[in-house]
């Protein structure tokens, strides 16, 4: 007896109140380079290696990795599934520094799956995107979206304050700069926790076999479900046992990789 099935692996979140921004805004400079991105897709060019050949001198004389790991943030927070497509194309996974949690412990791939974004998120998968370490259980990444959106929203309501009680200045300039990004913040954050919420996990894998490789080992081999329901799977968990109910587990594999939908379990008697 074999089971099949999807798990998601996490681990509780500790990150210190130091690393939070001030501002949720990125770096001028991954904006503009985010900016370049979208612009020139909007252009003229009748095909996506035109716009990749037009802008390839210009994205190597940038600041590799911290400005394309911010601008790959942004084009993911807004859905902008041309600019993710050229950055992943553009440079390598490490250049993007694309499992890196930021601030506020997420993955690019996490604000994907949390925003429903399937294309987005199936296309990072291909390139070796993971979900973000800080995470060990669904009731930890619930309460931290719910942190989020907590924060984003006082935050939005002591700069609207602030906004409205002080006189036309540079300063209050600023702050409703701070304020637009803060509403945005905020929305983007809600949106990730309604989506999470009403995830559901996908019907099993189709095509299970279950080969005899040697003496002591087997392959299992399995392809996607006929329905995902709307989800991103992001690994599969592979379980064996000598034991008919699975009272007792023999042993485990984590498969995420998905270019190859197959493992082989080795160490039988």
């Amino acid at each position: 007896t074999l089971i099949v099935k999807m798990t998601q692996q996490m681990q509780s979140l500790h990150l210190s109140q130091s690393k939070k921004m001030t501002s949720p805004s990125s770096p001028n400079a991954a904006k503009r380079l985010y900016r370049n991105l979208s612009e020139k897709l909007k252009g003229s060019h009748s095909s996506f290696d035109d716009a990749y050949r037009a802008r390839s001198d210009q994205f190597r004389k940038s600041s590799v990795n911290f400005q394309c790991n911010e601008a790959l943030f942004e084009a993911v927070e807004q859905q902008d599934l041309d600019a993710v497509q050229i950055l992943l194309y553009q440079y390598t996974a490490d250049e993007l520094d694309i499992n890196t949690p930021n601030s506020e412990g997420l993955t690019p791939l996490d604000i994907a799956i949390m925003t429903n974004n399937v294309p987005i998120a199936r296309m990072m998968l291909r390139a070796g995107a993971k979900e973000s370490p800080h995470f060990l259980s669904l009731e930890s990444r619930s309460m931290h979206l719910n942190s989020l959106v907590q924060e984003a929203q006082q935050r939005v309501s002591e700069l609207s304050a602030q906004v409205l009680s002080e006189r036309v200045s540079m300063e209050n300039s600023d702050k409703e700069k701070q304020l637009k990004s803060w509403e945005w913040r905020y929305r983007l954050y809600k949106r990730m926790k309604t989506g999470f919420e009403h995830s559901r996990a996908p019907e099993a894998p189709t095509n299970v076999c279950l080969m005899v490789t040697s003496n002591t080992s087997l392959t299992v081999s399995f392809q996607e479900p006929l329905s995902l329901n709307s989800a991103v799977v992001t690994k599969y968990k592979v379980e064996w046992s000598c034991f008919p109910d699975f009272s007792s587990m023999a042993g485990e594999i984590i498969m995420d990789n998905l270019q190859s939908l197959r493992c082989i379990i080795t160490g039988l008697n």
